[in-house]
C-alpha cells in the first residue's frame, strides 16, 4: 500500500511540474508589431558571446516556424512601418558585419527553410575579406547572396569604415582627432557623409537595389548622425535595443532581439519574444498606482497627510490626491483626470502616469505587467553589452 501511494504522489508530482511548465510559458499570438532578430557568426568552431552553432541557428528558426512565427521580408518589414499589415507573430531576421559564416553557413539554411533576412554589411571589408582572423564576405559572396531573388536576403549597410572606435569612442558619433587636432564640424559631416554614400554605392555594385537602411555600428548613434544619414537617403536606423517594433516606433531607432548567442536556446528565444510582446486589445484607463509603479520598478508610500510620495529611477514625485497635482523637480504638473481612492488604493489615469514620468508604458500579456519602453531620450548614445 505504501509503495503504491508513492508511486501515485510521484505521478502527481510529474503531472504538476509538467503543468507548471506549460503554464510558465503559454503562447500568445501578436499582431500590429514585429520582433526583428539580431545575429552575427555562425560556426562549429569559433566561440564567443555573438556565435552560434549552424546547428543551434537551424533549430531556432525551425521552432519558431513550428510555433506559428511567420519570417517577413525586409520590404514587408518596411511597408509595415509606413502602416501596412504584416503577419500575425512577424518575425525579422538580420545579420551584422557580413562574415563569411553567413554565406557558409545561414546562407543555404535560410533558403531551404524559406526564412528572409537582412545582411547589414561593413562594406569596407570587401578590399581585403581575409585580412582577419575571422574572415569577411568577398564581392562574389556578396553579389551571390544580393541576387538571389528566391533566398529574400536584402544587403544593407553597417558602415563602410566606421566599425571602429577612437580612444573608446564610435567613429560614427564622435568629432575624431587627426594629426593632433580634433576634426571640425564640417569634417565630421562629410567623413559620416561620404562613409555613408560608400556604403551605399559598394552594395548597389554587388546587385541590391535599394539601400534605405543602416544598422549602427557597436549600437551607437545619436541625433545628430541619424541626421546625417537620413539626408543621403537612409530611412530606416536598426539599434540594439531589445524590444518589439511597432509602426508608431521612430524608424530611425528600430529595436532587435538577440538570437545569435550561444545560451539563447530555441525555447528561450521563444520565451524573449514573448516578454516584449505589446498588448494592444485592452483600453488602459485607469491603473493602480502602486502595482503599476512596481512593475516599472518604482515604490510608492501613502503619508499621514493623505499626499502620496513615490519614486521611479530615483526620482521623487509628490501627489496631493486632492488637488489632482504631481510636484517633481521644483514643477507643478496638473493631471487631466481625477485620481481614485477605492479599497485603500489609489488609482491614476494611465495617459496621466505616462506624462508625469515621460515615459511610454506597455503591457505584456505573457508577465501581465506593465513594462517602460526605451523612449528615443533614453536610447541615444548607447552601446551594446555585445560586440555588434
Amino acid at each position: 500500500m505504501k509503495k503504491a501511494l508513492k508511486i501515485f504522489l510521484s505521478l502527481l508530482l510529474v503531472a504538476g511540474s509538467i503543468y507548471l511548465v506549460r503554464q510558465s510559458a503559454p503562447r500568445f499570438t501578436y499582431k500590429d508589431q514585429v520582433a526583428v532578430l539580431l545575429y552575427h557568426h555562425i560556426s562549429d568552431t569559433d566561440t564567443s558571446n555573438v556565435t552560434i552553432t549552424p546547428a543551434l541557428f537551424r533549430s531556432q528558426l525551425t521552432f519558431l516556424k513550428k510555433e506559428n512565427y511567420h519570417f517577413i521580408t525586409l520590404q514587408q518589414f518596411k511597408s509595415f512601418m509606413a502602416g501596412g499589415n504584416v503577419p500575425d507573430n512577424a518575425v525579422l531576421v538580420t545579420f551584422d558585419d557580413g562574415y563569411e559564416s553567413l554565406y557558409d553557413q545561414a546562407y543555404p539554411v535560410l533558403k531551404e527553410l524559406q526564412v528572409p533576412a537582412v545582411n547589414f554589411e561593413i562594406t569596407g571589408t570587401l578590399a581585403d575579406p581575409r585580412a582577419r582572423k575571422l574572415h569577411f564576405l568577398d564581392e562574389r559572396q556578396l553579389r551571390t547572396i544580393a541576387t538571389d531573388r528566391d533566398a529574400n536576403i536584402s544587403c544593407q549597410c553597417h558602415s563602410d569604415s566606421m566599425h571602429d572606435k577612437q580612444n573608446g569612442k564610435p567613429l560614427l558619433t564622435t568629432n575624431i582627432v587627426v594629426d593632433g587636432k580634433e576634426e571640425t564640424e564640417e569634417q565630421y559631416k562629410k567623413r559620416v557623409l561620404n562613409d555613408a554614400l560608400d556604403c551605399k554605392k559598394k552594395l548597389k555594385k554587388a546587385g541590391e537595389e535599394e539601400v534605405d537602411s543602416y544598422a549602427y555600428p557597436y549600437g551607437y548613434y545619436d541625433a545628430r548622425a541619424t541626421s546625417l544619414l537620413q539626408s543621403v537617403g537612409y530611412k530606416y536606423g536598426f539599434t540594439v535595443l531589445s524590444e518589439m517594433t511597432t509602426r508608431a516606433d521612430d524608424p530611425m531607432q528600430i529595436s532587435r532581439i538577440t538570437a545569435g548567442s550561444p545560451d539563447i536556446t530555441p525555447q528561450v528565444l521563444n520565451r524573449t519574444i514573448q516578454r516584449n510582446v505589446m498588448d494592444f486589445n485592452q483600453d488602459y484607463n485607469y491603473v493602480p498606482l502602486r502595482d503599476t509603479l512596481k512593475d516599472l520598478g518604482g515604490t510608492m508610500t501613502r503619508n499621514k497627510d493623505r499626499t502620496i510620495t513615490f519614486y521611479l529611477h530615483g526620482k521623487p514625485y509628490q501627489l496631493d490626491p486632492e488637488s489632482g497635482t504631481i510636484e517633481t523637480a521644483g514643477r507643478q504638473i496638473p493631471l487631466k483626470h481625477p485620481i481614485l481612492l477605492k479599497s485603500r488604493k489609489a488609482y491614476i489615469h494611465f495617459k496621466d502616469l505616462e506624462n508625469v514620468l515621460g515615459v511610454q508604458i506597455a503591457h505584456n500579456p505573457l508577465r501581465n505587467s506593465f513594462f517602460e519602453r526605451l523612449t528615443p531620450a533614453k536610447t541615444r548614445n548607447i552601446e551594446t553589452l555585445t560586440k555588434s
